[in-house]
């Protein structure tokens, strides 16, 4: 971290060190390790998965699934085809920019359009605590279905 902050302009670095001195809400910390653990461990059971107990030749096979079953949990396991339930659009309401259906079936399906892990990201940093929680637990629900 400091090899970054160390190439960055002067007074880029003076306005930003104030801000390591302030006290951080501790539900925001709390959130954050939540995040990045859960991440983690949903990689290594979709991985675990299919790459190495289903043998899958693409490379790509756990994070696409990974996707899918979140982009099925967000809207509560109806197939989303048929379209969006409240829950998935409240989740996406989380983002004070997307405060209408409309603007978050245009953010989706640009979404859509990007980097699975990409996509990972964003619902994760959606996503509260509870919710990545509960989406972790699922998992061996999920794999009897298949």
């Amino acid at each position: 971290m400091e090899e970054f902050i160390q190439k960055l302009p002067m007074d880029i670095v003076l306005r930003i060190i104030p801000y390591t001195y302030n006290f951080q809400n501790r539900h925001l910390l709390e959130d954050i390790q939540n995040y990045t653990e859960s991440k983690k461990v949903l990689s290594e059971l979709y991985h675990n998965f299919w790459i190495i107990q289903m043998q899958s030749e693409n490379p790509q096979e756990d994070k696409n699934w990974l996707i899918n079953d979140i982009f099925l949990y967000a809207n509560q396991y109806n197939p989303t085809m048929f379209g969006y339930i409240d829950n998935f659009y409240n989740i996406f309401r989380r983002n004070r920019y997307l405060q209408t259906n409309e603007k978050i079936d245009k953010f989706v399906s640009d979404l859509e359009k990007k980097e699975v892990s990409t996509q990972i990201n964003i619902f994760l940093g959606l996503f509260t605590a509870n919710e990545r929680n509960k989406f972790i637990y699922s998992f061996p629900e999920i794999v009897d279905i298949i």
